[in-house]
């Protein structure tokens, strides 16, 4: 992706807007080359998400496993915090398309973005196997020696994520069809088994890690994965925010007022000290 100024590209004869996605006119609708009216009934949702971001088409079966992790994705209860704000967000009198909008926008690099890290990680992997049978096992050491976690792995509640196995089980259906290929689980596999063997004990794929290889086999592109997260877990966000703003809490803040759940470090003045 090259930077480049959009006036100078506007001087040199491009134009100010420019896309490959959708053509719009006095009544037709163009999106990829397609008719809009041949699109709908025909294609599904997770269809068109993958046909608009990179003009290629999924078969069903591949569409069926994209699904799958948009679906695994949608929720994880008020602890998550793009859950907890945007229910908080609802009982603050805030119109509900912001109440969403507050929870969208606590997905980033944190909360959410585990999944491009995964992404790029394989990826990466996948071409550094071709000329370094070692890689993976070198990549572990790297991440070890830096002090960082290795995105996708790991889960501060879960130790057994029934998503993860639901996931695997479904791709292995669609290995065994030949419509992915199957090496990007197979890396992911590698990496467990490296860090198993370096922690001596059982290391786990967590649902960042599982979804990060499913979208590598059917080629998303990992700069896309934190706004897919956000459409998956979007689903999430409305259900929890409906339901606060129908149960008519009003002003929730993220904890109750409760001395040990907030407690002041600053500076106490000299009157307070001698009370």
């Amino acid at each position: 992706m090259s930077r480049r100024s959009a006036l100078e590209h506007y001087k040199n004869g491009g134009a100010w807007w420019e896309t490959e996605i959708s053509d719009i006119k006095k009544n037709q609708i163009i999106l990829r080359g397609k008719e809009v009216e041949d699109l709908i009934g025909n294609v599904t949702y997770s269809q068109m998400l993958y046909f608009l971001l990179t003009g290629k088409e999924l078969t069903d079966q591949q569409a069926k496993l994209f699904e799958s992790v948009l679906v695994a994705g949608a929720d994880h209860g008020p602890r998550a915090p793009s859950i907890a704000a945007a229910r908080m967000a609802a009982t603050c009198g805030v119109s509900f398309n912001s109440a969403i909008a507050t929870g969208i926008n606590m997905l980033g690099d944190i909360h959410g973005g585990a999944v491009e890290g995964a992404m790029n990680l394989l990826y990466t992997t996948k071409a550094e196997l071709s000329s370094n049978t070692n890689a993976v096992a070198e990549n572990v050491q790297q991440f070890l020696s830096a002090g960082k976690k290795l995105p996708g792995f790991g889960h501060q509640l879960h130790d057994k994520d029934p998503r993860v196995s639901r996931l695997y089980d479904l791709s292995q259906k669609v290995i065994d069809s030949g419509e992915i290929s199957g090496e990007y689980l197979a890396i992911l596999e590698d990496y467990r088994q490296s860090m198993s063997a370096v922690k001596k004990r059982e290391f786990t794929v967590n649902v960042d890690g599982i979804s990060a290889a499913i979208q590598c086999e059917i080629g998303i592109p990992a700069e896309a994965a934190k706004g897919i997260f956000s459409l998956s877990r979007g689903m999430g966000i409305v259900a929890h925010a409906y339901e606060e703003l129908m149960q008519g809490t009003l002003i929730k803040g993220p904890c109750p007022n409760d001395e040990k759940l907030v407690r002041y470090t600053g500076v106490i003045p000299n009157d307070a000290q001698k009370e």
